[in-house]
């Protein structure tokens, strides 16, 4: 079943309508029973440093102005991570839905990452103090190196571990990084990363890198794991989706959860924000989740090991 069509659907449209009320009559606190109910079934990772992270969140690229009401519909329907970056141009946004949700700080996580040109352009800490300080000021759950960068790996890192002693940075990971940067990181590195956020989707399923990954230790995050929206006119999806009753959105993403991925799934329609954390109602087959896996292709965006930014 396609997005736009599984959305016209009169019990879902009943559905999403019942939890917006139930939202405001929170006050989108996110404390509602519909609102509870919904959190509920979103299952913690577990990380290295005893910390625990939601297995699903927002991802907030590309929101630009519509970075605030999609976290405030975020917070509405159940949502606890969130995922920014220095690059996305929309920390300060994201906080200010959070605020504007009146959700408290500690009951949502975090997340960013700093960009190649603070990590180019030493030293990294002025870039990193404002990330910190556009995100509220107190602290970030999980902070990452965005990309990469040759020759500012360790530099970056290390400095990365200071805010991590000062108690301004909770936890410290990485995006983009193959098994061999993660081998080679591991050498100097004095605090454990708990995060490798790499693109992951029905059409670049990178079970190499995620065994390689969770073999040091480490969780796996997915981003971009509807491909960009590329994966929504799949037939072999939408049969599937058809079987469950289900999108082809939410049958995806239900893929990444049952492969233990901590999955970021971004979208500005508070329709979509809904439909994509009703996921914890059904599981996928063995037999779907093979045919769903053996779509792969390696087909990726873009490759950490020859990146132009």
């Amino acid at each position: 079943m396609k997005r736009r069509d599984f959305m016209k659907t009169p019990l879902l449209v009943a559905g999403a309508a019942a939890l917006g009320k139930a939202g405001m009559a929170a006050g989108l606190l996110g404390t509602g029973t519909a609102q509870a109910a919904v959190q509920a079934g979103i299952p913690d990772i577990a990380l290295n440093n005893g910390m625990k992270i939601p297995q699903l969140g927002l991802g907030t690229w590309t929101l630009a102005e519509d970075t605030i009401p999609s976290i405030r519909a975020a917070i509405e329907a159940g949502y606890r991570l969130f995922d920014t970056a220095q690059a996305y141009g929309n920390e300060k946004q994201v906080w200010e839905g959070i605020k504007q949700s009146g959700i408290a700080r500690k009951d949502v996580f975090i997340t960013s990452k700093i960009w190649t040109n603070s990590m180019r352009n030493p030293p990294q800490k002025p870039s990193i103090d404002k990330s910190i300080e556009l995100l509220g000021g107190e602290y970030i759950d999980l902070f990452m190196i965005h990309w990469p960068v040759k020759e500012r790996i360790r530099e970056t890192w290390e400095t990365m571990e200071e805010y991590v002693r000062k108690g301004l940075i909770k936890s410290i990971g990485f995006s983009n990084f193959n098994p061999h940067h993660i081998e080679a990181l591991l050498k100097y590195a004095k605090v454990k990363p708990v995060v490798n956020q790499i693109e992951i989707h029905p059409y670049h399923t990178q079970e190499q890198n995620v065994a390689a990954t969770r073999g040091y230790g480490i969780a796996v995050e997915s981003w971009s794991p509807l491909a960009r929206g590329k994966v929504l006119d799949d037939p072999t999806l939408a049969a599937i989706g058809k079987k469950y009753g289900k999108s082809v959105a939410q049958v995806t993403l239900r893929w990444h959860i049952q492969r233990g991925l901590i999955t970021i799934p971004r979208a500005n329609n508070p329709a979509y924000i809904a439909e994509n954390i009703r996921i914890f109602d059904f599981e996928l087959s063995k037999e779907d989740m093979t045919a769903i896996s053996a779509l792969n292709k390696n087909d990726r965006m873009a490759d950490p090991d020859n990146f132009s930014w």
